[in-house]
């Protein structure tokens, strides 16, 4: 118990401490009390709520994105194609690559004249010449999501697959001796069984998108300004970059909370699928 106080209790506690006062990194000393000023920035800030904006968009396309490729990358890996042994494999290239390598490689081919991503546009037709994606305000923030999308749909397609594995196939012969059609079959069987641990992979899967790091900060640490800016981007700037350590912790305060509500639905959920098995 004393080691949950130093190192979770503790932490917590003094980041709502610091969240109550102006306070300098480089001048702690120096810090001054101001109630709830912090919060009200959060509250009143266009940066921040733009940086807000961005985590929603990060999350809600990053997540949903990732379960519908995962999804059917999973699927395919059931239906036992050929080499599906060695596709498995190589599906969890991008999950088992430290993420910092996996954020540097989409880095490089958002580059501007020299990414792949941009001669292939251009060899498509689908546009007339290079854009610099990442030192762009009004698409920055698509090229990290496509990375987060390659990294994580991977994880989603292990679980669909090993949720498919765990169907009972006499299900599947009962319902088609009963005449029903393989959009019945997947309506009335498939998603039924599988949907908790669709629902845990989902959760999962927001935790992770709303607190990642690497993949904005690598390829375009929050900028330019803040149009690919995250909120745990936006902490850590705000406490390393400017110094506000209030205003960081306040910040991280309320990215607490959000974790907070996402992890008791996340065992919510888990705590349901354990009392059925």
């Amino acid at each position: 118990m004393s080691l949950v106080g130093v190192f979770i209790l503790y932490p917590i506690a003094q980041a709502i401490y610091s969240s109550f006062f102006d306070k300098d990194l480089l001048s702690p000393a120096e810090a001054e009390f101001v109630g709830l000023a912090n919060y009200a920035e959060i509250w009143t800030s266009e940066t921040i709520h733009q940086v807000l904006w961005n985590t929603f968009v990060w999350v809600a396309v990053g997540s949903i994105a990732a379960i519908v490729l995962g999804f059917l990358m999973g699927w395919l890996l059931y239906e036992k194609l050929p080499f599906t042994s060695v596709a498995s494999a190589i599906v969890l290239i991008p999950w088992v690559l430290p993420r910092v390598v996996g954020a540097s490689i989409w880095q490089f081919m958002f580059g501007g004249s020299q990414g792949i991503i941009n001669e292939l546009l251009v060899q498509l037709g689908v546009i007339d010449e290079y854009i610099v994606m990442l030192g762009s305000t009004d698409l920055s923030l698509w090229p990290p999501i496509v990375g987060m999308i390659w990294r994580l749909a991977p994880l989603f397609a292990l679980l669909t697959l090993t949720s498919l594995q765990g169907i009972d196939e006499h299900l599947y012969e009962a319902a088609r001796m009963d005449g029903a059609t393989p959009w019945e079959q997947f309506r009335y069987i498939t998603l039924p069984m599988m949907r908790y641990n669709l629902a845990i992979g989902f959760l999962l899967m927001l935790i992770y998108n709303i607190r990642n790091f690497s993949m904005v900060w690598v390829m375009t640490k929050g900028g330019p300004g803040v149009s690919s800016s995250t909120l745990p981007v936006m902490i850590y700037r705000t406490a390393f970059v400017d110094f506000n350590v209030g205003l960081a912790s306040a910040l991280s305060m309320l990215l607490f909370v959000v974790l907070l509500v996402f992890s008791y639905y996340y065992i919510q959920v888990y705590d349901k699928v354990q009392g059925e098995f």
